[in-house]
């Protein structure tokens, strides 16, 4: 699903300012609410959700197949990460600099779980 073999992969790097899109699309019904992406925005996150966040997209990227699931009717996550090419970016000046798709039977929980409820609040 990835033009790029695992070895070629680059790893996801995160900065202050990049926003991680994560959606899933597909399956049988069409859910518009659902393919809204959730934005992680890392300028809300410590160091340390940062690095956790790297490195669940990390372990999505050295786990998913180059190989789409067999059968109809089945959901793939696409995430992205999007960065700003200028400190003071427009929308129209924001790129996608790494980006993944991976089946959803292929897809690590921790992945899910960000897609669902975003980054976890480890403050408390």
């Amino acid at each position: 699903m990835n033009d790029k073999s695992k070895d070629e992969r680059k790893k996801a790097e995160l900065k202050t300012k990049s926003v991680v899109a994560i959606r899933r699309e597909g399956g049988v019904a069409a859910f518009p609410g659902l393919m809204k992406p959730r934005r992680i925005q890392c300028d809300e996150c410590t160091d340390e959700q940062r690095r956790e966040l790297e490195g669940v997209l990390n372990l999505a990227a050295r786990t998913c197949s180059d190989t789409p699931a067999p059968g109809a009717d089945r959901r793939v996550f696409h995430v992205d990460i999007e960065e700003p090419q200028q400190k003071n970016a427009a929308e129209s000046d924001i790129y996608c600099v790494w980006s993944l798709s991976m089946n959803e039977e292929e897809t690590p929980e921790a992945l899910v779980s960000l897609w669902k409820s975003g980054v976890p609040d480890n403050s408390g």
